[in-house]
């Protein structure tokens, strides 16, 4: 076998989160390999930080291309997935995997597809105290149950199955019975509709039966049926959320890097909404405050009781965008006023895409929009 030291890899498709956890990996001093999948996959493999590595058409290939092609070094390298869906074959593929590579697991194979599961981690989301909203599996060819509460939120069972294409608000039974025939996943979910005052996500890492979760954001602008895109993030206090949190993830046997994402609803009522065993979308806004993927790094191979009380933060309160997005949903919808958003743009401590240390995906990015303008014209 080759022998390499301090390796870094990273699995993942196309999308802003993307970039934002290669960026974190590469100014904490790490230089990641890049295994990515998707049309505009070529942006990640332009940053500065990337050492190397490959572009695939579809996640599949990426995921084959790791099991059977990928080297077989002494140390083995540590593996960071984002999405759900390199999570989801990561996890597939455990038993096989975890002799190449050091991985983020909730102890055997197919564990993390079962937690990804909105049922179960709902359940165990009751069973630790938390608020979920009701429920009802579906598929297909059942008949739309009569006593629905309208309206209603259409969801894949797992993300990884439809995704958010299958995501949607229905208003009434002709919506619903217009909008299923449409959804991708064999199962899916209607669910209660929360008419939302805010998105708060609790952000963390587990390791050795440690739990560290030292961040929650806010989100108080966002559409209907989609997340928010410009964030608050705070310090936790080591309340009654936090610690339902902490045994919650330490039931489910994970180790990795996490979120836990919440809705306020203007009920007052905090609901539980699902768990991501994953590196989170919002992680280079996060860094601001703790970079979790470098601690990932620094921690994962020290012993239980070498591990520290308290990760290594920096700033207790910041703010981050994820830039065109924002303004796709705030400015161009006439929700915002654009010198307003343009302020907050420039006073905003992270940005998901621009990036002046980092600043040829950007441009890359910009190709690849334009190129497609150009096709359709």
């Amino acid at each position: 076998m080759m022998k390499k030291s301090n390796m870094v890899v990273v699995f993942c498709n196309d999308r802003y989160p993307s970039i934002g956890l290669i960026r974190c990996l590469g100014e904490a001093g790490y230089r990641p390999e890049c295994y990515c999948y998707g049309d505009d996959a070529g942006h990640l493999l332009s940053s500065k930080y990337v050492i190397k590595g490959r572009k695939f058409a579809t996640v599949d290939e990426a995921i084959h291309y790791l099991l059977y092609d990928y080297p077989k070094y002494d140390e083995k390298p540590i593996l960071f997935t984002i999405p759900d869906p390199p999570a989801y074959f990561i996890d597939l593929h455990l038993d096989v995997l975890k002799d190449k590579f050091i991985l983020m697991s909730a102890g055997e194979q197919g564990k993390i597809g079962f937690w990804m599961n909105k049922k179960n981690i709902s359940d165990l989301a009751r069973k630790h105290g938390f608020v979920t909203p009701w429920m009802v599996e579906m598929s297909m060819n059942d008949e739309i149950p009569d006593t629905l509460e309208y309206p209603v939120f259409t969801k894949s069972l797992r993300t990884v199955n439809g995704g958010k294409c299958d995501e949607s608000v229905c208003r009434n039974k002709e919506e619903l019975e217009r909008r299923i025939p449409k959804i991708a996943s064999e199962r899916f979910l209607l669910m209660q509709y929360i008419e939302k005052k805010q998105e708060i996500n609790y952000f963390g890492m587990s390791i050795k039966g440690k739990v560290y979760i030292d961040f929650h954001d806010e989100r108080n602008r966002f559409s209907d049926s989609g997340l928010g895109h410009y964030c608050i993030f705070k310090r936790c206090n080591r309340d009654d959320i936090y610690n339902k949190c902490v045994a919650m993830i330490s039931e489910t046997g994970y180790e990795g890097l996490f979120d836990i994402e919440f809705l306020l609803g203007k009920d007052g009522v905090l609901y539980f909404m699902e768990v991501n065993f994953r590196v989170d979308g919002e992680i280079y806004k996060l860094r601001k405050g703790v970079d979790l993927p470098a601690e990932w790094c620094r921690l994962v191979c020290k012993k239980k009781d070498e591990l520290p009380d308290n990760l290594q933060i920096k700033k207790t309160y910041f703010t981050g965008m994820t830039e065109m997005n924002d303004f796709r949903q705030s400015v161009l919808t006439g929700k915002m006023n654009p010198l307003k958003w343009f302020w907050e743009f420039c006073v905003t401590d992270s940005h998901m895409l621009i990036n002046l240390k980092d600043p040829i995906p950007a441009f890359v990015k910009l190709w690849y929009v334009i190129r497609r303008i150009i096709k359709i014209c």
